[in-house]
């Protein structure tokens, strides 16, 4: 029942938001993104932790303000999936540089794996691939209803949303099997290979490597940037050339931490556009308990 009633209050605030102009929901998003930053205190103290740890050379201020930036971008990131498709269609919000790159991936004739991370406006990056079929993963939503909502929202565009379970390894290996697009993130941390992520020991994901050095298909690295006047810039930034031994273990190691230090550069070269309240480094019990 609470799930239902949860259900019907957000598609009245969806509604209401529809009834303004776009500009008006960026602003209230971007007021969102502020408040949140401002209320809700544990994403607070794990962006500030994560930042420091990311940049002990800047200073509290500077860090300060690159977090708060970062909750407003997610925020309208987020909040903009609510008119995606409008968003996705119209002309100039969504700029992509380097389309070459991925075209001569896919002229391969193996699919490809596309690699991404959490920063700007990230699903809209989903506009390279318009006029192909899109694969990607992610987390199931508690709320039923909402996640039924999020999954037909996606497949109006021709993208297939596979929920995260013991079943998505070989639904992944259907998709593949067709030469199609996989579109994974990489930045988080779960389950995966232990890295080096601005000089500290971390796991990352190995999905989108194991997938592309088991069926030798092209790994092709992009990102998305949130731009001022709320349009994005997708940059498609390469094809990664990975290496391949006799070990297929220690091959998938060594190109995952490949990986980790082209995002960690990336991520430097735009930090208020990746989001720093994912805890990325396990900082928030550490913190916890020094306090106590």
């Amino acid at each position: 029942m609470i799930h239902k009633l949860q259900f019907i209050i957000f598609k009245i605030f969806n509604t209401t938001l529809q009834v303004f102009p776009e500009k008006s929901r960026f602003k209230f998003a971007e007021f969102l993104g502020g408040l949140s930053y401002k209320l809700i205190k544990k994403r607070r103290i794990i962006a500030l932790a994560n930042l420091k740890l990311a940049f002990p050379e800047k200073t509290e201020q500077e860090r300060e303000a690159i977090a708060l930036e970062s909750f407003k971008i997610m925020s309208k990131a987020f909040l903009s999936t609510l008119w995606f498709e409008e968003y996705l269609n119209e002309q100039g919000k969504v700029k992509i540089e380097g389309f070459e790159i991925f075209e001569s991936a896919y002229k391969k004739n193996k699919g490809v794996i596309v690699t991404t991370l959490h920063m700007g406006n990230m699903e809209a990056s989903l506009k390279v691939a318009e006029d192909y079929h899109v694969v990607t993963v992610a987390k199931k939503q508690r709320n039923p209803y909402m996640d039924d909502f999020i999954t037909k929202a996606r497949e109006k565009m021709n993208i297939t949303l596979l929920k995260k379970d013991k079943q998505t390894s070989r639904q992944l290996m259907e998709h593949i099997e067709r030469n199609e697009i996989i579109a994974l993130f990489s930045d988080h941390r779960d389950k995966g290979a232990s890295v080096d992520f601005f000089g500290e020991t971390t796991v990352a994901p190995t999905g989108a490597v194991s997938l592309a050095l088991k069926h030798n298909i092209p790994l092709v690295l992009s990102y998305n940037v949130m731009n001022k006047d709320n349009s994005c810039t997708v940059h498609v930034v390469e094809e990664i050339e990975l290496v391949r031994t006799n070990s297929p273990k220690e091959d998938v190691v060594f190109n995952t931490q490949l990986l980790i230090y082209k995002m960690e550069k990336i991520i430097s070269e735009h930090p208020e556009q990746w989001m720093w309240f994912h805890d990325r480094w396990s900082l928030y019990k550490k913190l916890t308990k020094i306090k106590k």
